[in-house]
Parts: structure tokens; sequence; C-alpha cells
């Protein structure tokens, strides 16, 4: 759909929500190439209200695939939810499930006039870093703490008695069915789950890194991507994190986020290692399943292998990470990437 003609049908809707507003427009509209899951555009919502002109900057996050109405769903009622809750997050105004309106369920929310965290502390000085980095893991901690009885009724965000057993049964099935290459890994994190210690359940973002972390104009953060969210093992989020982070950014990256965790949570992380492992093995499968084409059916952007294909050396870390702590090697994963 062109801009005009979606600006048009967000016209359309809009004017229902806003009774009290004539001369509705919206303007300066402009997609955003980030996520691999949603399509985003920035936009204006320009109106009169009592003669007084009003503009409005906005962000529609556009959800596809064969779940994209109860993916909007979950991630629209979490939102409220969190900002309910006084965890920073952007302002969610509305959502369409069904589709009827754009041809794709959304919602509608507020955009950050700012900086992403990320972008703040990148290429500072070593204090600033820091800096940025002990705000990011506060904010982490923060998550981790909020109590998550007023969540279970989020639709669509899984609640896992356990988390970790959940996404092992879900390793073993992609395992049995798909990458029969990945077993000695399967087993390998079956076989030491036994000795792991058992923590209380928390609210888990998934994708918890600095660029998911916005900045508005006055300082004040806003925590965004809440699609992959879940309730469960806080080590399951902190492993992730850890993670991206060592592969991306580097390995000076661990011991700080892992250090700030202890010191921001006052309170010991156990079996990381495990948990590590449990991220790798997670991000091998998406990559892995993704490129075997089940793009479309799990909702993400078409061109998602591509920008796969471009982080080549972020998943030959991945596996060296999961070859580290393990001592396997996947020379099929090794051999696909090679051929890339």
């Amino acid at each position: 759909m062109n801009k005009q003609r979606l600006a048009e049908r967000l016209v359309t809707y809009l004017k229902p929500l806003y009774p009290d507003r004539t001369n509705l427009s919206v303007t300066s509209l402009d997609e955003i190439n980030m996520g691999w899951e949603t399509e985003l555009y920035t936009l204006e919502v320009d109106s009169t209200k009592n003669g007084d002109q009003i503009k409005e900057h906005r962000v529609l996050r556009v959800f596809q695939g064969d779940n994209a109405g109860r993916k909007s769903a979950k991630e629209y009622s979490l939102m409220r939810k969190l900002g309910e809750a006084g965890y920073p997050v952007p302002r969610v105004y509305s959502h369409e499930v069904s589709g009827e309106a754009i041809g794709k369920p959304f919602i509608f929310m507020e955009r950050i006039l700012g900086t992403t965290l990320d972008a703040a502390y990148r290429n500072e000085e070593p204090e600033e870093f820091q800096k940025g980095l002990t705000r990011l893991i506060r904010l982490f901690v923060r998550l981790h703490r909020l109590d998550i009885t007023p969540f279970k009724d989020v639709p669509e965000l899984p609640c896992h008695d356990d988390h970790v057993q959940d996404s092992l049964d879900w390793y073993g099935r992609t395992a049995q069915e798909q990458l029969s290459w990945l077993k000695p890994v399967v087993g390998w994190l079956m076989e030491r789950k036994l000795y792991i210690d058992q923590v209380p359940q928390s609210l888990l973002h998934m994708d918890y890194h600095g660029m998911n972390v916005m900045l508005r104009e006055d300082g004040s953060e806003a925590v965004i991507d809440w699609g992959a969210s879940t309730i469960g093992d806080y080590r399951m989020d902190l492993g992730w994190t850890m993670l991206l982070y060592t592969t991306f950014g580097g390995e000076m990256f661990r011991d700080p986020i892992l250090t700030g965790y202890t010191e921001q949570s006052g309170k010991e992380v156990t079996d990381i290692e495990y948990f590590e492992v449990m991220a790798a093995t997670r991000r091998i499968i998406d990559f892995a399943t993704t490129m075997d084409g089940g793009v479309d059916s799990v909702g993400l952007k078409p061109e998602v292998v591509e920008m796969m294909k471009e982080s080549k050396e972020h998943y030959q870390r991945v596996h060296d990470v999961l070859t580290a702590r393990t001592g396997i090697r996947l020379d099929e994963f090794a051999a696909a990437l090679d051929s890339i």
C-alpha cells in the first residue's frame, strides 16, 4: 500500500476515535526499516480542537504473519499493563486486530522524539559508557522485580510453570522434526537441567538491549518491542541479553553486564553459563528454521533472510559461545553459515 492510501485509511480509522476533532489529517508518514517482525511507521496526526491546532507524533506498529492479530493484542495489552504498573513504556492509544482498517493488525502508539539508550552511551568515554550500561541494567532488574499477578491475564502472554523445560521441549521437537544435528546440544541441556537452581517467575522482555530502550527529549526512558515477552525464569532473559551483547559487541560486555545485574539485583545469578547455551540454541534455531523458508508463517518480514545473511559473523560468534560452553561443534550449522 502506498503512503497516500495508507494515510487516507488511517484518517478513516481515527475519526471515530477523535469525535471532538475537526480537520483531521495524517502527514509526514515514513516507514522505519527496523525490527524483524513488524513494519514501523512514524507519522503526525494534525487536527483542530476548540479552535486550537494540534499536532501529535505517533508510531504505527503493523503486524504480519499467521498470528498477527493475536500478537498485536498481546503487545497492546501488555504495554497498557506495564504503564499502569509504572514501568516506562511508550503510551499505547489504540489497536486494531481484524486488519480491516489497513489490511493488517496494528498498534497506534506514542512516538518517542529522542534517541536510543544504546546510541547515548556508545563511543563515549569509559565513565559515560559505564553510566549507560548501569542505566540499562537498572531497568532490566526493575522489570524482573515486577509483580507478575496483573500480567497473567494478558492475552497470548505465555506463563510457564517451568520455563526452561517448556523451551527444552520446543528445542527437542525442532531437533526431532527439522534439525537432527541439534540433538547433541539438546541432550547436553536436558542432562544438566536437573541441576540448575529454581527461581521465582518474572516478567521477561526476551529481546532486551540498548536499541530497545528509547530516551525522550527530557531524558526519561521507554522500553519498546515487547513481542517476544513471556513470564518465566529471569535468567532466560539475562542470558539472551548477554548473548546479544557479546556476539554483536564483543566479549568485553559479558562480565560488566553480569556484574551489573548482580549488583543491581542484590542477588547472585546462578547457572548463567547454562542460560547462555539456552540463548545460543534459541538463536541457532531461529536462524536455521528461517533460512529453511519459515519467514511468512511466523510473521517475519521478507527481508529478514537478507538481514540474517548480513549478520553472518554474529551467528558464527553465537556458535563459538555454544562450543565454548558445551564443547559441542555443530558442523552442519557451520557449513550452512559458510555457504551464505
